[in-house]
Order: structure tokens, then C-alpha cells, then sequence
């Protein structure tokens, strides 16, 4: 039965590998098959998709001019800098009035307004929280982030959002950076190239609220690490712009990533604890869903009537 399940896990991993596969379609395959075939090997999955998505991340930038970047940095800092503060203070205020722990609000929190996953691993490492707090706050962001990976494209067609509109959108309000990335990869590649710079822009943040965090708590000033693979995009983007002669290789690279976040997503699908989603209660469900909606709306009012 362990050898079926590994053959089944291999051959919805290869069904990943070929482009007609989105990245929507990945993710749903991976929660399948965990569901009804588990998965034995949820740490070693839960590792990779997360070396594959940093390193599809990092490769992304081989498609997106330097220059570009800094411009898209200086013309939407105040905005960025807003819908993360704004969902940063809704999040503790609903925590507050719901009564939840407040590691867990912590953790939901920065995981809305920044990164998803990346944000709470980072939190948790500075605010020294427990596995179950963790598992918690992580759950529930996992399940509201596969659901703007779905229903994005289709409300952005449906909204009739602009490639401009609807890649900035999807960076502010969608949690994770791969759910970002598959989402503006399926409506196009001009959403998709907005989306990666704007979200890049929200992930930044990471390194203030880490740096605000590990002030306020003197004994983990040693927590403070600046993600690897922001700097690992910030240099791809720049060899990118600095030696046009390769853009041959650029090019092939840039394809290989996107697909590998495609991979990433069946990993990050087919790691998912069920156990985590379980933990997960009513009142941390309504804090986290209400604050995202709250962000998306948001959002969606200030690309429609200030990105034309």
C-alpha cells in the first residue's frame, strides 16, 4: 500500500510537470491526494515546496528589468505600505474583540498583511510561539489563500479587470507569494509581472515588523534574519537588467521558474495537515476571513477607480 501511495504521489507530481497544468489545478491535485491517499512523507514535501517556491521566486526575477522594480517601488510604497497596515491593525482588532490568543492573532495577522506562510514562519521564530499556534494560524491562512488562487481569475474576468488591475489586486489582497504568482499567471503575463513586483513590495515588510518585534522583545534580537530569497529576486532582477546579451538565457529560465511554482503548489497541496485544519476554531476562522475580505474589498475599490 506504501508503494502504491508513493507511485500515485510520483505521478500526480509528473502530471505537474507539463505546462497545459495551472497552477490552481496543482495545488487541487496535491489536497487530493493527500486526502484520499495521505502521505507518508507531509515533512519532506512540506520542505521541498517550500525550497521550490523560493527558488521559482528568485528565478522570476529573471523576467523583470531592475529598473522597473525601483520604479514600481517608488510609485507604490504609500499603497503598499497602507493595505499592510491596514490589515496588521484590523487583524489585532478583531482578535482583540473576539478574545483570541494573541500569539494567534499575531501570527494571522502578519500573515494577511504580508506573506502567508513566510510571514507566520518568521513571526513565530521571533515571538517564540508554540507548534500549535502555528499549526493554527497556518491552517487557516491555507485555506482562505487556495481560495483566491481559485476564485480570482474568474472574478477579475468577471469584474472585467484590466492585466494592470487585476495583478495589483491579487498582490495586496492574496495571502501567499505562490498563490499570487499561479493567480496572475492564469489571467496573463503582464498581471503576472505586476503581481510578482507589488507582492515583492508587501514582502519586504517582513524585514520592518521583524526587526519592530525583535526591539520589542530584547531577548530575540538574534531572531532577525532578512529571507533569502528576497534578496536572491532582488539579484536575478538586476543581472536581468545589467546584461541584456543573455536574454536567451533569461528567457528559458524565467519559463522553468514559473513552472516550478506550478511544482510548488502540488508540494505545498500535498503537505497540508488536516490535523492543522481541524485545530482551527470558529473565532479564528471569522477573524481571518473577516479581515480578508475587508482587504479585498478594499483593494479591488482602489485599483478600479486609481489604476485606469
Amino acid at each position: 500500500m506504501k508503494t502504491q501511495r508513493f507511485f500515485l504521489f510520483i505521478f500526480g507530481l509528473l502530471c505537474c510537470i507539463p505546462t497545459l497544468i495551472s497552477s490552481s489545478i496543482a495545488l487541487l491535485m496535491g489536497i487530493f491526494t493527500v486526502f484520499c491517499f495521505g502521505n507518508t512523507y507531509q515533512d519532506k514535501t512540506a520542505k521541498w515546496g517550500a525550497y521550490l517556491l523560493k527558488s521559482s521566486v528568485i528565478g522570476l526575477g529573471f523576467g523583470i528589468n531592475f529598473q522597473v522594480l525601483l520604479k514600481a517601488g517608488e510609485n507604490n510604497f504609500f499603497s503598499t505600505a497602507f493595505f499592510v497596515f491596514s490589515a496588521m491593525i484590523l487583524g489585532l482588532l478583531f482578535g482583540k474583540l473576539l478574545k483570541i490568543d494573541k500569539k494567534i492573532v499575531l501570527l494571522i495577522s502578519a500573515g494577511t498583511a504580508i506573506c502567508g506562510g513566510s510571514a507566520i514562519a518568521a513571526v513565530s521564530s521571533v515571538i517564540k510561539s508554540d507548534s500549535n499556534q502555528v499549526s493554527i494560524a497556518t491552517g487557516v491562512v491555507f485555506i482562505l489563500n487556495a481560495l483566491g488562487l481559485v476564485v480570482f481569475p474568474y472574478l477579475g474576468n468577471y469584474l472585467h479587470l484590466s492585466q494592470l488591475q487585476f495583478g495589483t489586486w491579487a498582490a495586496i489582497s492574496i495571502h501567499d507569494m505562490s498563490s499570487v504568482v499561479g493567480a496572475a499567471s492564469k489571467y496573463g503575463d503582464e498581471a503576472l509581472q505586476v503581481a510578482t513586483i507589488t507582492k515583492m513590495l508587501r514582502v519586504l515588510w517582513i524585514i520592518p515588523l521583524s526587526l519592530a518585534l525583535v526591539l520589542g522583545i530584547k531577548e530575540n534580537r538574534e531572531s532577525f534574519k532578512i529571507p533569502a530569497f528576497i534578496i536572491g529576486f532582488l539579484a536575478t532582477s538586476f543581472l536581468y537588467s545589467v546584461f541584456p546579451e543573455y536574454n536567451a538565457v533569461y528567457s528559458i529560465l524565467y519559463k522553468v521558474s514559473k513552472q516550478l511554482m506550478v511544482l510548488s503548489l502540488f508540494f505545498i497541496g500535498s503537505s497540508i495537515s488536516f490535523k492543522s485544519l481541524k485545530n482551527v476554531g470558529v473565532s479564528v476562522i471569522i477573524q481571518a476571513s473577516t479581515v480578508w475580505i475587508l482587504i479585498c474589498i478594499l483593494s479591488l475599490y482602489y485599483v478600479s477607480f486609481f489604476l485606469n
